[in-house]
């Protein structure tokens, strides 16, 4: 009978004990600074549904601490002092519902966790296993949605941070240029357990921003963080230039003939320009997405002069610059350097034909020279003179008549002729230039008629 009894009471008691259980997970992590949240759901005996009950969580893994109490339901004194003020449940605790809330978890708040619900008499229960909190520093940042900023135009931009945590409220903050004054409204949702902070920031971008940074920050009463936005401001093609090759930008270019010369353009804008070379309405060169083009002349001539156009365009406007074009013809200098050679080879080329000549009469002089040498001494007479009165006989005696007769018996006249030949001295024989002259006679027979 006591045997089966005990049977009894044990087997009451399993049944009894099946009956608290809860739903809690093993390991939970918070970050710095935020809430961390330990779900929890228990079950009971349903005979005790309508019994008033307390629940407490405590901060160890046994009961053997008071002083270990993060929570409690029915008097919040007999909670530890670290814990004051920072802990509450999520749910109802009549619906079994035992979520515990910690805002503002710190490092020291790690550990492990249980919950124990107390009803009125002797019920009361301790579900295990524990639930051990993991504390990691804080990571969680905002989330910006940029909007597209055009320079004069008014545009809003979105913030926005999302949590589970419904006990301290962040707040969020934007940073903006000193000098633009903006505005900003603030909402917050929820969507299931999470709740969503939106803040949005009205201003009018100007294209001094282009590049500065909008900051959105979110701030707990022992954390922050923040999400830098880089301000990318869109504007119309502005200071457009014409750079020539001596760097100089200017409206008008002047390049020497015959040489190679690059002429750019350049702009400002954003997004990217299309540019575009023109000359007389031709559309010389062009390029995409870019805010700069070349313009290159391989060797440069006189039909490249004139005006030429740079266009930049995007899609918020139209910059264009002319710029004229001179080509200086070849220097003068130029010119007298190529007569001067010229000139100069005449002139040898007529100095060798000079010399030429000179050395080929030169040498026509002194062959005659030498024929008339051998001329003189053939013909020359024994007989000289010292003046030229040879035929007087007063220093000889004169040549006598020579007569001949022909057949015809006619008498032939002839006459003696003399003749002064002086020999020129040569080189080498200068000193007998001084000698007499030498004669020769010469006779010439001249024909007579009768009478």
């Amino acid at each position: 009978m006591i045997g089966r009894s005990f049977f009894l009471l044990s087997l009451l008691q399993a049944v009894v004990s099946g009956q608290w259980s809860a739903d809690n997970p093993q390991d939970v992590t918070a970050q710095n600074g935020l809430c961390a949240r330990i779900p929890c759901h228990y079950r009971y005996p349903s005979h005790l549904n309508n019994e008033p009950r307390t629940g407490i969580w405590f901060n160890s893994e046994t009961q053997n601490n008071e002083d270990s109490a993060a929570f409690h339901s029915g008097n919040s004194s007999r909670e530890s002092t670290t814990f004051q003020h920072r802990t509450r449940l999520s749910g109802i605790l009549r619906h079994n519902d035992c979520s515990l809330v910690i805002d503002n978890v710190t490092q020291q708040d790690a550990g492990p966790y249980f919950f124990r619900v107390e009803f009125t008499g002797e019920w009361r229960y301790n579900y295990y296993p524990v639930s051990q909190l993991h504390v990691t520093d804080f990571r969680d940042k905002p989330t910006i949605f940029p909007a597209e900023m055009v320079a004069g135009q008014p545009v809003t931009v979105t913030c926005i941070f999302n949590t589970t945590c419904d006990g301290t409220a962040p707040t969020l903050t934007w940073v903006t240029p000193a000098d633009e004054p903006t505005s900003a409204s603030r909402s917050v949702t929820q969507r299931g357990d999470t709740l969503t902070y939106t803040s949005v920031l009205s201003l009018t971008p100007a294209l001094k921003h282009h590049g500065q940074n909008l900051t959105c920050r979110v701030r707990y009463p022992t954390v922050s963080s923040e999400q830098i936005l880089t301000m990318t401001v869109q504007y119309a093609p502005r200071n457009l230039s014409i750079t020539s090759h001596n760097g100089a930008n200017s409206s008008r270019v002047s390049v020497k003939e015959g040489i190679s010369a690059a002429i750019l353009c350049s702009v400002q804008s954003f997004p990217a320009s299309n540019m575009t070379w023109r000359h007389l309405g031709v559309t010389l060169n062009t390029t995409h997405s870019s805010n700069e083009l070349w313009m290159e002349f391989p060797q440069l001539t006189r039909q490249d002069a004139g005006v030429y156009q740079c266009v930049a365009e995007n899609e918020h406007g139209t910059a264009e610059r002319d710029v004229t074009l001179t080509v200086e013809f070849k220097s003068f200098n130029i010119w007298i350097a190529v007569l001067l050679t010229a000139g100069i080879i005449l002139i040898a080329v007529l100095a060798g034909f000079f010399i030429y000549k000179y050395i080929q009469k030169r040498e026509d002089g002194t062959m005659e020279k030498a024929s008339g040498n051998q001329n003189t001494n053939v013909t020359s007479c024994p007989h000289s003179a010292t003046n030229q009165n040879a035929g007087s006989g007063e220093d000889g005696p004169a040549p006598e008549e020579l007569k001949g007769g022909g057949e015809s018996g006619e008498q032939e006249e002839r006459a003696v002729v003399y003749a002064s030949l002086r020999e020129l001295p040569r080189s080498e024989d200068t000193e007998h230039s001084g000698e007499g002259v030498e004669y020769a006679e010469l006779w010439f027979q001249s024909k007579q008629g009768k009478g």
